[in-house]
């Protein structure tokens, strides 16, 4: 056996040196295969690419028609909710076109290109927003649904779709083998329903709708013309020469004023957008906290509203059960600075305390008037029947609205005979910071139907029950119950 002490130095250097020097070689290939993975210049086509994108810059004749279609079935699906028929409607959109165009052009000193793509995008842009306010005019004002309300406000995940579709719209347009990629789906999803949404609002008049969803789309869309820019400067594709090296500084002089009279501004926005997505998150965070302080209490919050506003953001929540003491108030003013909320104002509507007029009656003395004691009574009786007929009216309104779930049941073994057991609920339904009731239908299937029978008839209920009820989107879900 060799004792360890036995061997010679440059032995035990030779061997540390073998090790460092395989540690880098595996770290070099490791690096050379990342880097052959996520490179860009295999396979880009630039010629190629910036014909295809000054093709797709034209907007006449068949385009034209597309860009029609392409509205109407757009505002058919935010009309009545469905996710489908908008996305139907983003596959045949041709914004794509102008969009990429800006970007080519900034990035190649194009200043004709640039001029085309703006003027085409403006007259894209005018006529979905006319065609969107006639459909919208003319049919039956529809329910504010999830999708109407989702256009209505930039948030940062809008923005992020927007410049991820034109990362991927000019990617998958530069190869010189084209993939089976969609990025045009992605971008419209940026563009589409948040035009739709302006005609909507304008055919409505519900400006807030209108000025929101145009704010939308204009972020949308510098955020989808910034990746093909920035792409374009990094694949170094050629720019465009000049026989006039003044008229070439002149270009280059509007293109860039162009650049920074259009980015500049979206940062500020994007910053803004940023800033109230932090705030919202905050809020929900100390929101989580306050219902978690007041769980197993006999107080609980029965309504909210998170407004955000660069002077004086506001959190105001509404109270219900057992008076919540100033001491109680006062801690959860001192909770928001540790939720980075400390500019943020909480305004907190308890119920009536009325602690303090019954006593002042008890202390009513002999020698006062009747009269004064029943004008006090009355006032306090006056107070409780106000708030009283207002319980019920809200009461009553909520059992307009409850649905008879025996009756749909019954009416599931009148559509199909397949169905074995069925069972209903009001799933409760949280998005973009607001609740809403899901339908939904729990379906047992008899054994033996078969899996085409299965999905024709839950096509048949969910299209029946959003008829019957009323609702943009009803669910129905095969289960099996135990």
């Amino acid at each position: 056996m060799t004792d360890p002490s036995n061997v010679e130095p440059n032995e035990s250097t030779n061997a540390d040196s073998k090790l460092n020097r395989s540690s880098r070689l595996f770290f070099r290939s490791l690096w050379s295969s990342i880097q052959n993975i996520l490179s860009l210049k295999e396979g880009v086509d630039k010629e190629g690419t910036m014909a295809g994108i000054r093709a797709d810059v034209e907007f006449k004749g068949h385009s034209a028609w597309i860009l029609v279609f392409s509205i109407f079935i757009a505002s058919i699906g935010l009309n009545t909710g469905s996710v489908a028929v908008i996305i139907g409607a983003m596959l045949i959109s041709p914004l794509m076109g102008p969009i990429l165009g800006v970007g080519l052009a900034a990035g190649t000193n194009d200043v004709d290109l640039l001029t085309k793509s703006l003027k085409n995008f403006g007259v894209m842009v005018i006529i979905s927003v006319v065609i969107s306010t006639i459909y919208f005019f003319i049919v039956p004002t529809p329910e504010i649904n999830l999708e109407l309300k989702g256009r209505k406000e930039a948030t940062l995940l809008a923005i992020a779709v927007a410049f991820f579709g034109g990362a991927a719209g000019i990617i998958a347009g530069s190869r010189s083998l084209k993939s089976n990629a969609v990025p045009g789906v992605a971008i419209a999803t940026a563009l589409m329903p948040p035009l739709c949404t302006v005609g909507f609002g304008l055919a409505t008049g519900q400006w807030d709708f209108f000025f929101g969803a145009l704010y939308l789309f204009f972020i949308n869309s510098v955020f989808i013309a910034l990746p093909t820019y920035l792409y374009i400067k990094y694949m170094r594709f050629p720019v465009k020469d000049f026989v006039e090296p003044k008229r070439e500084q002149r270009v280059k002089r509007m293109i860039y004023t162009f650049v920074a009279l259009i980015m500049i501004p979206s940062f500020f926005i994007f910053y803004n957008v940023l800033q109230q997505s932090f705030f919202n998150t905050n809020a929900d965070q100390f929101l989580a906290k306050i219902e978690t302080v007041l769980d197993k209490t006999g107080t609980s919050i029965i309504d909210r509203k998170v407004t955000y506003d660069k002077v004086q953001p506001q959190i105001t929540i509404a109270l219900m059960g057992d008076p919540v003491g100033d001491e109680t108030e006062a801690l959860w003013n001192s909770m928001l600075s540790d939720y980075g909320l400390e500019k943020c104002q909480l305004n907190i509507r308890r119920p009536k305390d009325y602690s303090q007029e019954i006593q002042d009656l008890k202390n009513l003395t002999s020698e006062q008037s009747l009269a004064q004691s029943r004008m006090m009574y009355q006032g306090l009786i006056d107070q409780r029947n106000k708030e009283i007929d207002s319980l019920q009216r809200r009461l009553l309104t909520k059992e307009r609205a409850r649905i008879d779930s025996e009756k749909l049941l019954q009416e599931i073994q009148l559509l199909t005979v397949d169905v074995e057991e069925a069972a209903f609920a009001q799933l409760i339904q949280s998005k973009f910071g607001e609740l809403d009731t899901l339908p939904t239908f729990l379906v047992q299937w008899r054994s033996g139907t078969a899996k085409s029978k299965i999905a024709e008839d839950t096509d048949l209920l969910q299209r029946w029950f959003q008829s019957s009820l009323k609702k943009p989107r009803v669910q129905v879900i095969s289960h099996r119950f135990e």
